[in-house]
């Protein structure tokens, strides 16, 4: 039992730490721009129109 809940706790961790990984957006075009790889400051996320990624820059988080 103790194992169970240690495996569940462990799971729950690793959900959590992981919730912003992978976002999707519709579009990237007027949000940021399409990029092989992002600058240092920018956030990824995948776009289906992007090829690679789409990079957002951080003044837009948030709005």
């Amino acid at each position: 039992m103790r194992f169970l809940c240690l495996v569940f706790a462990a799971f729950l961790l690793v959900s959590l730490a992981a919730s912003g990984y992978g976002k999707m957006l519709k579009s990237c075009a007027g949000v940021g721009y399409c990029s092989p790889q992002c600058r240092v400051m920018d956030v990824r996320y995948t776009s289906a129109d992007c090829k690679y990624s789409c990079c957002v820059p951080t003044s837009w988080k948030g709005k």
